[in-house]
């Protein structure tokens, strides 16, 4: 039998979009490196002025 595991991430909200929570800025740089291989793309990381963690942000127009 296959085990599945399930990833429950840290989220916050910033306006009204949901963001995944990054602890460290260095854990949100790794996250942005995977995304722009996954997804294409450039992406930036940004300190949430809500509280003491990271956010991605898109930097693709």
């Amino acid at each position: 039998m296959k085990k599945i595991m399930e990833l429950s991430l840290k989220k916050c909200w910033v306006g009204e979009t949901e963001k995944i929570v990054y602890d460290t800025r260095e854990e949100a740089e790794v996250a942005a490196k995977v995304a722009e291989y996954d997804h294409g793309g450039k992406f930036g990381v940004y300190k949430c002025e809500y509280g003491d963690h990271w956010h991605l942000t898109s930097l693709s127009h």
